[in-house]
């Protein structure tokens, strides 16, 4: 048996339509052969399910934001990671300094509840800007990073490495079967310490990790299933 977590945007999940399909049909048949394929991403559940739930994308377990909650195939949350009031009220007067907009997601919906709360995101428009504030948001106990329009903000023991090591305790798995693959900087920690790949479009701070390269998910199932 082997156990596969991948990335999801623009690792599994791609804009061109055919390569989506050949992505779908290999997990699909790398399931069916007894091996187990976790989605492992910065999105939170109810983001994730309309496009799983869209393209009838199949899976053995979700990890979403970035580490703070894990479900089974049963869509059961199996554990959360919360981030504390006084590290968000932080996070807050930051964010608030730099007139960015930000909101809370407690792993489902933005949340107002600062005790259900697992992630703070800031939303920006210059990425200038953003780099400035993830360099002050460093200096406190969270782990930030830059994605596509957001500063994304978890407590500092999230990352999809610690995650997948929960995971693999709660569910009494081996991570010698482990195998990962990923494209972006909160990749980087499983990318790190498992045997696994990049995507061939990744980003530049992944460029020192001896991994080989695919251009689609698929491929590197193909490898996987043969080898």
């Amino acid at each position: 048996m082997k156990i596969l977590a991948s990335d999801f945007d623009d690792t599994l999940f791609v804009k061109d339509k055919s390569v989506l399909d050949k992505n779908i049909k290999a997990i699909r048949e790398f399931i069916s052969n007894g091996n187990i394929f976790c989605i492992i991403t910065g999105r939170n559940y109810s983001f994730l399910k309309k496009d799983l739930s869209k393209y009838n994308i199949p899976y053995s377990y979700l990890i979403c934001c970035d580490g703070a909650k894990i479900f089974n195939n049963m869509d059961y949350c199996i554990d959360t990671y919360l981030i504390s009031e006084e590290k968000i009220n932080k996070c807050i007067k930051i964010l608030e300094e730099n007139n960015c907009k930000y909101y809370l997601d407690d792993g489902y919906n933005e949340t107002f509840n600062k005790n259900d709360c697992i992630k703070v995101v800031g939303v920006f428009s210059d990425k200038k800007q953003a780099e400035k504030i993830v360099l002050q948001l460093d200096k406190l106990d969270v782990y930030a990073y830059i994605s596509t329009e957001h500063i994304n903000i978890v407590d500092k023991s999230v990352n999809k490495l610690n995650s997948l090591k929960t995971l693999f305790n709660l569910e009494q798995l081996d991570l010698r079967d482990l195998y990962v693959i990923g494209n972006e900087v909160n990749d980087l920690e499983m990318l790190k310490y498992f045997d696994g790949a990049v995507m061939k479009n990744h980003s530049e701070k992944l460029d020192s990790l001896e991994k080989k390269e695919f251009e689609y998910l698929y491929q590197y199932i193909e490898e996987l299933r043969k080898n």
